[in-house]
């Protein structure tokens, strides 16, 4: 028997729990906000330490993907949900268990793919629940994110480029891309196509030797990639990476990225970058891309029409490196309200 219970957070529509013994699964979703329309967040499945971290993450998560869909100018809320689980090890009777919490929330909750999920496991869902997006093309859904996450990402180097030396075209300049998964290996390949010198880490070595000889870049350690002087540092896997013991080391430019929550405390570490000179493109307005792709499928989009929608972020990262210049604040902090003013906008428009 599924266990549902309803935790009370300040600052959040809904958090909420779901146990089910009888296969061995235990979730947690939290809806952020649904003032632009229904909360949108991937389903990420990973073995958190405790029960404590998983709740942390969801949190941070679900709050990032309400700026995320503001920022990006979308009639969305966010939200997220995570799987205490091994990724690799999932059954069927687990996730159709998910996806009966998933129906929990009556549509105020979309789900899609996120660490430790995939497209096919969305299509599985989908079986059980209607509440989803990014199933795969064959089923009418947008399938992989990635193109156009990298095309955000990539649009967001270009306007840190430009706001650091007064032009956008990355030739000549180094770059380093931590994480070559779906989304830094389309980054670090276009990089190196545009004639940047391009450096790429993994945790899988391998993986990152294999990229750079097909793209002519060059490999480093991941602790490597945190200390080399670069003119931006690109990371695109797990966030939590720059922090106090990590930003002093710093010797790059810029950070510019794919990750999520990519500082372990905001707004201090803000602060520390600023401090120390250092330009930060905020994740959540570069890493849009995700979010963009889900909304060419609920408003059929073409996908020419998401890759300009997409192609947008420039401006937009410009604005707030503008704003946050202007008003002597962090590029955390202006991006923050940035996304912000859009809720009330929107939100009007929405009703009307």
């Amino acid at each position: 028997m599924a266990e549902f219970r309803t935790i009370i957070k300040h600052g959040y529509e809904e958090v909420a729990l779901w146990r089910d013994q009888d296969v061995g699964i235990e979730a947690i979703c939290a809806i952020h906000s649904t003032a632009l329309g229904p909360a949108i967040g991937g389903t990420r499945w990973q073995p958190y330490a405790d029960r404590d971290a998983a709740f942390a993450d969801v949190l941070r998560l679900s709050e990032a993907m309400t700026l995320k869909s503001s920022a990006a100018r979308l009639p969305f809320g966010g939200g997220k949900a995570v799987v205490i689980g091994d990724p690799t090890d999932k059954t069927e009777a687990q996730l159709h268990s998910y996806a009966e919490f998933v129906n929990e929330f009556e549509g105020r909750y979309l789900t899609t793919t996120d660490v430790g999920t995939t497209t096919e496991e969305i299509d599985q869902l989908s079986q059980w629940t209607p509440h989803i997006v990014g199933t795969s093309p064959a089923l009418g859904g947008s399938g992989d994110t990635s193109a156009l996450t990298a095309v955000t990402v990539l649009n967001g180097i270009y306007a840190t480029l430009d706001a650091l030396d007064g032009d956008p075209d990355p030739a000549g300049k180094t770059i380093v891309v931590v994480g070559v998964g779906k989304v830094g290996s389309r980054v670090a390949r276009s990089l190196a196509e545009d004639g940047a010198r391009v450096f790429v880490a993994d945790i899988r070595a391998i993986a990152a030797a294999a990229l750079a000889v097909e793209i002519g870049a060059n490999t480093i350690s991941v602790d490597e990639a945190f200390v080399v002087p670069c003119d931006v540092l690109s990371p695109n896997a797990l966030g939590g990476v720059f922090g106090e013991e990590t930003i002093p080391g710093l010797q790059c430019r810029a950070i510019c990225g794919g990750a999520n929550n990519q500082l372990l405390r905001d707004p201090e570490d803000a602060g520390l970058l600023a401090e120390r000179g250092i330009l930060y493109a905020p994740d959540y307005v570069v890493n849009s891309g995700g979010v963009i792709s889900v909304a060419q499928e609920v408003a059929s989009w073409t996908y020419e029409q998401a890759v300009h929608h997409a192609e947008g972020v420039f401006e937009t990262t410009r604005e707030i490196f503008e704003a946050a210049d202007r008003r002597k604040i962090t590029t955390a902090q202006a991006a923050r309200d940035f996304a912000m003013s859009q809720i009330p906008i929107a939100a009007t428009s929405r009703s009307g």
